[in-house]
């Protein structure tokens, strides 16, 4: 399976968005997606829409469509878990506990 890592940083709102696209676009064709929020400190809605696009994205091209959330502070994890997107995505404590899981094929919380 091929993975890709991504890397965020800071505040991310719409302001951020066409970044933020990018930067996961280079995740599309990968079957897995590495998405390192350790230096994340704020995140909007248009984040989690723009996480929800990439692992859509991913299974139109035929990979194994799937995103971990790595390094995500308290406040980020309580967000993803009111909105569902925990049971979507597979969170971790670090990109490199994420790096080191070679099998994903249940969803879910991972830490």
């Amino acid at each position: 399976m091929t993975s890709s890592v991504v890397q965020l940083d800071g505040d991310l709102d719409f302001s951020r968005k066409a970044e933020l696209d990018a930067l996961l676009g280079a995740a599309e064709h990968a079957d897995i997606a590495i998405v390192d929020f350790e230096r994340v400190t704020y995140l909007d809605s248009s984040v989690l829409g723009s996480l929800m696009m990439l692992k859509k994205h991913m299974v139109e091209h035929g990979t194994a469509g799937v995103v971990r959330i790595a390094g995500a502070n308290e406040s980020l994890r309580r967000i993803f878990a009111i909105c569902g997107l925990d049971r979507i995505f597979e969170l971790y404590d670090s990109a490199v506990q994420a790096q080191a899981m070679q099998t994903a094929n249940t969803p879910g919380r991972r830490e």
